[in-house]
This record gives structure tokens, sequence and C-alpha cells, in this order.
């Protein structure tokens, strides 16, 4: 909640408080406190936007002000004031309660602050792969509409003290009403997100503490957009890493660009599995259409790093040093890239999503150092069948799994409410402990393999496994042999 909303919230029990205690003496304070929390009320409304989870404190203080109003012009004119104490209290008990469980269910939650030694800069543009046309959308079959996505941006900076601050959902109140769509909730019960604010700022000036800064690009996975992911991009820029996320358009829940066009999501994109006998085809080419974006990023590079989307970015991407990490189909679409594309230095997946591209590709195994997250959720799914090869056939790669995780504990989806947990979206694993452990993860990893490479005795895991045994009985080594 807002200052604002806390200050509303309090004045309002208090107010519950005295005039449950009902004495004579108290009635002036009633009656005062009643008057200013309508005052502040009336201010929030002009200069912001409430949220709908207090509308019933909205309601409460509305209705406690009236009987004050009722109250004060019935003395005026020598009248006795009507016995109001028991309904306003009743009211206002309702009211304050409900008020508190949709809090407790929808909260504002604040994105944690980044421990590294930036501060963080971003910024947003479109990119559009001219050799590509797209195969989703309701008009891909009748239009030679080319390929685009949405790219973000995050860096390290040192001078944000004049920028401002980035909302977590730039693409604004679209997206999460997309979500609520997709949730079959009533459309603004999302809306509040749209209003928290990331850890990144606007255009800052990237640090210069570095001529050119190594590279990671994150895919999200099917239904997913880039900024579940903001915890690994502000974490890995705080730490001296310029990242990129990728909308994937039509395998991102929305993706809206800079000319005010907006793509939902494209379901037959990704048809049931269960009526779809030719299931594995469609998997396929979407996996391959992820793939495809990662290099158009890959491809674009150069023309960044000449400060044609951003002045900010030019000159500094270190094109040289280039990792990737991807959740779910994000993850499959990396592991492709991998095992053609030299420029990758080193991977990074989440629940990788590799059962579309088939046995065969898979059976040459990457030969740049790889880490894969498993949720216990997958494990033993029929993704396995084709996971524990992969890994077994790399050169330099390792299988750790987080227990009492779910597929979707590899991202930021308990930001939207504390029932995720409940309703068996995320796992029994506290959400911050998870984070933690994925992010050092994700931070010893890239550092070890884009920044400063271990000692010739030590190999890319040393520290990987540290970790593990920290965390030993939350953290499992899968051997694949």
């Amino acid at each position: 909640m807002s200052w604002v909303e806390i200050v509303l919230f309090s004045l309002s029990v208090i107010y519950l408080i005295l005039a449950i205690i009902g004495h004579k003496r108290l009635k002036a304070i009633t009656s005062l406190l009643s008057l200013a929390a309508f005052g502040i009320f009336i201010g929030h409304l002009l200069f912001d936007i409430p949220n709908w989870q207090l509308y019933p404190l909205y309601f409460f203080i509305v209705m406690s002000t009236t009987v004050t109003f009722i109250d004060m012009v019935m003395l005026k004119s020598g009248r006795e004031p009507n016995e109001s104490k028991k309904k306003i209290t009743i009211i206002g008990l309702i009211s304050i309660l409900i008020a508190g469980i949709l809090m407790m269910i929808f909260p504002v939650y604040e994105i944690p602050k980044p421990d590294g030694a930036f501060s963080v800069g971003t910024v947003t543009f479109d990119l559009i792969d001219g050799k590509r046309v797209e195969q989703y959308g309701a008009n891909a079959e009748t239009t030679d509409t080319l390929r685009r996505i949405k790219v973000q941006v995050w860096y390290p900076s040192d001078d944000v003290s004049d920028y401002k601050q980035a909302p977590w959902l730039q693409d604004g109140i679209l997206l999460p009403r997309s979500l609520a769509k997709e949730m079959k909730m009533p459309f603004f019960v999302l809306d509040y997100t749209k209003d928290i604010l990331s850890n990144a700022y606007i255009e800052a000036p990237v640090s210069q503490s570095k001529e050119r800064y190594p590279v990671v690009i994150i895919s999200h996975g099917w239904t997913g957009f880039r900024n579940l992911h903001n915890d690994f991009a502000e974490l890995l820029a705080s730490n001296g890493f310029i990242v990129l996320g990728i909308n994937h358009t039509y395998g991102a829940q929305m993706t809206v660009f800079e000319d005010g066009f907006s793509a939902e999501l494209d379901k037959n994109a990704l048809p049931d599995r269960a009526k779809t006998p030719d299931f594995l085809k469609y998997a396929n080419q979407l996996v391959l259409t992820y793939a495809d974006d990662v290099k158009l990023v890959l491809e674009t590079m150069d023309t960044i790093n000449e400060g044609r989307y951003s002045n900010v970015l030019t000159g500094v991407l270190d094109v040289k040093r280039i990792g990737l990490m991807g959740h779910s189909t994000g993850g499959g679409a990396d592991v492709s890239v991998a095992l053609s594309d030299s420029r990758i230095k080193s991977l990074f997946c989440m629940d990788a999503w590799v059962e579309p591209l088939g046995k065969e590709t898979l059976s040459k195994g990457v030969t740049i150092p790889a880490v894969f997250l498993r949720s216990e959720q997958w494990q033993g799914g029929i993704n396995d069948n084709y996971l524990m090869p992969l890994v077994k056939a790399s050169d330099n790669a390792k299988l750790f799994q987080i227990n009492g995780t779910t597929h979707l504990d590899f991202t930021m989806s308990t930001m939207f409410s504390s029932l995720t947990g409940i309703i068996g979206y995320t796992g029994k694993l506290d959400r911050a402990l998870s984070a933690r452990i994925q992010h050092e993860f994700a931070l010893e990893f890239f550092n070890d393999t884009l920044i400063s490479a271990p000692n010739a005795d030590q190999s890319f895991f040393g520290n990987l496994e540290q970790i593990a045994n920290e965390f030993n009985s939350i953290v499992d080594v899968v051997e694949t042999n």
C-alpha cells in the first residue's frame, strides 16, 4: 500500500475503535477523524489511482463522513443526532475486514532491490526481422507482415538521480487485463500491478567503469513475458552485465509495440496436447520461432552498438561474451541456438522445454558450459526423456533440481497474488528463498563463464556445487549417468 492508503486505513481503524468505545467525550474526535479521512480520500481520488482492493474501505469512509455531517446538521438545528453508532460500527467492521482480506490476497508487492554495485538503467525498443513473415496472429495467413519482437535492455549505471523509474510492467494496463482474462477473473483484478515500480531507470547513462560489458539474453516461456524475469535482469545488470529481455510476440501473454499495436497470446500456436495428434509439430515450430527471435537479437548486436535504438547503448555490448538464459519454451529455444551458434559462450536454463527439438537434435549435446535448473514438478515428466540425454551428451553441462518448486517458481508470478502457493501455481518452498537460490546460481555461473573463468584446476561447476551443498536439503545435483 502507498503511504496515503496506509493513513486512510489507520484513520478508519482508529475511528472504528473510538466508535465502539462510544464515550460522548470522544464524539468530537471521531468526527474529526471522519472528516480528515474523507479529505485525504478526495485528494487520493484527484491525484492518484486508488487500488480496487480498498473500495470497501472507501465506502466506509464515505458512509462515516455522511453520518458525521448529518449529526452536525442535527446538532446545529437543536435536534438530537440519530442513533447510528451500531450501524456504522457493523459497516466499518465488515468493510475493513473485506479490504484487509483483499489486500492480503492481492497485495501490492515491491520488487526487491538487486544487491550489485551498480544502479540499473533500462531502454525498450522494437526489432523487425526483414527475413521472416509472421506465422502467428489472427491475420497471419492473409498478410505478409514481417515478424517483430519487443526487446528491453537493462544495464549498469552510476547516476540515476535525474531519471524516471520504470514501471515493472512497461506494456501498461493491457498486460494485466489480458492476464485477468486468461485466468477468467474480472478484467480489473490485476490492474494494480501496472503501478508496481521496477528498480531500473529509463535512459539513465551506462556506467563508464568499463568500456564494454558481457551480454545475457533472456527468453520467457509460453504465455510468459519479459518482465516475469525482471529480477534476474536487474540482478545481472547491477553486477556488471547488459541484459536483453525478449517479448516473443504471440507466445507472450501480451506484447505492445511502439506504434500502439498490441499482440495478444495466440493460443493456436500451441493447441491442447490431448486434442492435437501432431502436437509436437506445433511445439517444434514454436520453439524454433523463439530461437529465431534470439538469433535476430544476436544479428542486431552490432546495430545496437551503433546507437541506432538508443544512444545510451552505443558501443557498450561485448559481442564476444554472450550468454543465454531461458525458461521453459525460452529455455528450449536457447538450447537450439546454443547447439549451432558459436557466438554463445554459456547457457543457463530453467525447466528448459527441449522435448520439441527431438532426440536426434539433442543427441549432439552442447559444447559450451551449460546449467539446467529443474523444478520438482517437472521431475520424471516427459521432458526428462529428452533433457537427461542432452545433459549427458554435453561436454560441460550440469543438472540441478530445486525441491519444493513448480514450473512457475522460475518466474515472478507471485507478484500477482499471495494465493499462488495455495492454489498450486507455485511450490511449498518460500518464494524469497527460492529466488535467492536461483539468483546465486545465475550470478555465479555467468560470472564464471563470461567475466572471470575459474582456475585451470576447477570446473565451471565447482562454485555451483558449493551453492548446492549450502542448500543441501533443497538443491539436488542430478546425475545423468
